[in-house]
């Protein structure tokens, strides 16, 4: 059965992104939350069954409250959800400015794609046990990435970039690279409790949290849609 979906809130490419993936689910999104069977707002007000805001956001929301934790979006234009540090890298990369002394500053993130996002949402806010789900839901990637080993990754998909450009790839440039984040060191940072996530999209008759898409497609795709 088609379930009728009232989103509010800010929207950005986040609310977007749901949106979409709703709509290619099958759900009718409404106009009014009169006519909806399940409402989701975006931000910390108590509005509808479900509030989606970032980790540092606090809320008294009585239903279900989804905390996002480094969350990353492509396009850019979501970052009070947390990438600004993303964008701002490849913007550096690009123009040649990163000051790699800096990256002292920030801390390792449990980055999650927003399809990977959307994929969990729409699979819970679809099934016959969203309104009974209440309470605090965490939701991150599962392994932390340093600012050092993103950066590399990031160097080196642009470095390919600008070969393929110049016409200037040598045969050293076009072999096969390790990635520098897929062979990283795990770091001893404490990751949001995703326990009650993957138990629920267990019970959802999937296979649980377990995020799909790559670090290094999340970056080529932030490069992809960087703005000149």
């Amino acid at each position: 059965m088609t379930k009728k979906i009232f989103l509010s809130g800010n929207e950005d490419d986040f609310s977007q992104a749901l949106a979409d993936r709703l709509q290619r689910a099958g759900a009718i999104l409404t106009q009014s939350s009169d006519d909806a069977e399940y409402v989701i707002h975006f931000g910390h007000e108590s509005i509808g069954n479900m509030a989606i805001v970032p980790f540092h956001k606090e809320t008294n929301h009585p239903g279900l409250v989804v905390v996002i934790h480094d969350l990353l979006s492509p396009e850019g234009n979501s970052t009070h959800w947390g990438d600004e540090e993303l964008h701002g890298w490849a913007n550096e990369i690009r123009e040649g400015t990163l000051d790699f002394d800096s990256l002292r500053n920030f801390s390792p993130r449990y980055w999650v794609h927003v399809r990977d996002v959307c994929d969990a949402l729409c699979t819970l806010i679809l099934s016959d046990i969203a309104k009974s789900i209440i309470g605090r839901l965490n939701i991150s990637g599962r392994r932390p990435w340093g600012p050092q080993s993103i950066v590399e990754e990031m160097r080196m998909l642009w470095g390919r970039y600008e070969d393929s450009v110049n016409y200037s790839h040598t045969v050293e440039s076009l072999s096969t690279v390790p990635s520098p984040v897929s062979h990283e060191i795990m770091i001893e940072t404490k990751r949001p409790d995703l326990s009650l996530l993957h138990k629920l999209l267990i019970k959802c008759e999937s296979e649980g949290w377990h995020p799909l898409v790559p670090m290094r497609v999340s970056l080529m795709e932030i490069f992809a849609h960087a703005k000149d």
